[in-house]
């Protein structure tokens, strides 16, 4: 029986985002979610424990890996060329993921799919225009590390070309979709619209973050709404509470909403609100509670037509 080869990830997070008035482009959010949360959890979802963050102290999830690309800013190969020497040694094959890609789930499910065979160093991604996407690939550990050690330590301002052309690669053909990435505001702008809000309950692709005090991401605990049951029986009964009297779902949908039409910080605070009138109301009464969730969704969507009219 042939092992599978162990996996490792590295996201590339090191830009100026110069285009974006000097915001940190890895920090800029899709769904309400960060980029770089995206594609390392695309990364965790094909079975990468560590994956390994290029870029800014505070730029990753603090589960992750970072590193520092020397000197800052000097381009994509000495990014790689300082990954490579923290990956882990048991590692045979490497995603190589920018951070930036609007759908990285799709990518790396591409790359899972098509591993190299015996005689190809790597496969990646190709966009319908042909153009090689070298950061949405799969690559041979051992490979890299060969074309890199033979430039002998001449990686910073050098194009990753000069790496990816020394290696045999096989290109998989994909949609302009699957490939885009952000590399100006109105590409921000375009993959909002198409991108959905992810869901607090979803115990999926794209965990939720928060920072900690000395601004690295931390991972929050999820579970989805009927999982949650039991948390609701025990913090009702702390509070005095009927737990019938509250719909997760319905408290749950006011949570996405508004972290999505307003921001979100502003979900806490309008769930605690919606709380607060429910409980004024008097008697408790389910659908006096969807009534009132149903006026914060709309008054959300409504801050956020006046916001963008405004803009």
């Amino acid at each position: 029986m042939v092992n599978a080869p162990v996996l490792g990830a590295v996201v590339f997070a090191g830009g100026r985002g110069s285009r974006f008035g000097g915001v940190d482009k890895a920090a800029l959010e899709l769904g309400g979610v960060p980029l770089v949360e995206r594609a390392v959890a695309a990364a965790e979802q094909a079975g990468v424990d560590a994956p390994i963050v290029v870029g800014p102290p505070g730029a990753a999830p603090a589960r992750c890996t970072t590193v520092r690309e020397q000197p800052p800013y000097s381009g994509p190969l000495a990014a790689l060329a300082a990954a490579l020497a923290v990956l882990p040694p048991d590692a045979d094959e490497v995603l190589l993921l920018a951070c930036d890609l609007v759908r990285p789930d799709e990518v790396v499910a591409r790359l899972r799919a098509s591993a190299p065979s015996n005689d190809e160093d790597g496969v990646l991604l190709r966009d319908p225009d042909g153009r090689a996407q070298w950061l949405a690939g799969r690559y041979r550990v051992a490979a890299l590390r060969d074309a890199v050690a033979a430039l002998g330590g001449d990686v910073a301002g050098r194009p990753l070309r000069r790496v990816m052309n020394a290696l045999r690669l096989r290109p998989l053909d994909a949609s302009a979709e699957t490939v885009a990435d952000i590399d100006t505001p109105e590409d921000l702008e375009r993959a909002r619209r198409t991108t959905r809000p992810a869901d607090p309950a979803n115990t999926g692709a794209y965990p939720e973050t928060e920072r900690a005090p000395g601004g690295a991401m931390t991972q929050s605990h999820h579970l989805p709404p009927e999982a949650l049951d039991a948390w609701l029986v025990a913090a009702a009964a702390e509070l005095g509470v009927e737990p019938d009297a509250v719909r997760i779902g319905t408290v749950l949908d006011v949570a996405r909403d508004v972290a999505h039409d307003v921001a979100r910080p502003a979900a806490p605070l309008s769930t605690f609100l919606l709380g607060v009138a429910y409980g004024r109301a008097g008697a408790a009464d389910p659908d006096r509670l969807q009534d009132l969730a149903d006026r914060l969704t709309e008054r959300a969507a409504a801050w956020k037509d006046d916001r963008d009219a405004s803009q």
